[in-house]
């Protein structure tokens, strides 16, 4: 059975879906569906408490912190220094230097570029959703037109009204059983009442120590980036993980996970 768990802010709906993992056998459930109106609200508090997870993680054998997660779906800085969309090519010069052999990247490179299967032309899927986005200020405002269950990136060039981020590739990750993206799928939606954009994240497996809080960082940044640069503002931010874990390793242990998530509470209470 899903479980919902409501906030207005990331940082509360984590808490709570690690609460309910804490207390689920092996620390692992199914359909967790975190729901947060207000995505890029982030209190003095909050900021405070994602330091200190940040700040454990780094502690740990690979050393990737909160903030790095966050950069793998969205280049934040670079976005915020550069601009669309000279940030684009800014960002894939750093990464291929940065990209190690034989792994498949980063999510945001596969939201900007993509060959097309057909035509060979390497297409970028996210500037195309910015695009389509972009004409509702002017057309029609299609509002529940989105839901195509996109899997090859040339869905979201061939239908005008797509508002899909296709992630996993059957071509490429299909006969994977590891190294493939845990997230699946993102789906943008327009709310014409609001003028907002609402976007919904589909992970196949997510793990909640080590990965939640910067994954919900760098997705509430992409909504913004696509809601702002289309002339909207940020909506709903709704993250479903068909597959939920609390991997108390990443903090150090049962104990460790549990002295860092009482100091976050104290900390956000």
């Amino acid at each position: 059975m899903a479980k919902l768990f409501c906030s207005e802010r990331i940082v509360p709906a984590w808490l709570s879906a690690v609460g309910s993992l804490a207390a689920a056998p092996g620390r692992t459930d199914r359909n967790f569906v975190l729901e947060i109106t207000s995505p890029s609200t982030l209190t003095a508090d909050d900021v405070a408490a994602i330091n200190a997870v940040d700040a454990e993680l780094r502690k740990t054998d690979d050393g990737i912190g909160v903030y790095t997660v966050a950069a793998t779906i969205f280049p934040q800085r670079m976005y915020l220094r550069h601009g669309r969309p000279d940030f684009y090519g800014q960002f894939f010069a750093a990464m291929k230097k940065g990209k190690k052999p034989g792994t498949w990247g980063t999510y945001a490179m596969r939201m900007m570029e993509r060959t097309h299967p057909r035509t060979r032309e390497t297409i970028n899927p996210l500037e195309v959703i910015v695009t389509k986005f972009q004409r509702t200020r002017a057309g029609t405002k299609y509002q529940a037109a989105y839901e195509l269950g996109l899997h090859e990136v040339a869905d979201v060039l061939d239908n005008e009204i797509g508002g899909e981020l296709p992630i996993y590739g059957p071509t490429s990750d299909g006969g994977r059983a590891t190294n493939i993206p845990c997230l699946s799928h993102l789906s943008f939606k327009l709310d014409r009442a609001r003028e907002a954009i609402d976007l919904t994240a589909v992970y196949r497996s997510h793990h909640y120590g080590r990965r939640a809080v910067g994954n919900l960082i760098g997705l509430s940044q992409l909504q913004s980036f696509v809601a702002t640069e289309s002339g909207h503002t940020p909506g709903v931010l709704t993250c479903v993980s068909t597959l939920a874990h609390l991997d108390v390793e990443a903090f150090g242990g049962v104990a460790a996970t549990n002295a860092l998530l009482t100091r976050v509470l104290l900390t956000t209470a």
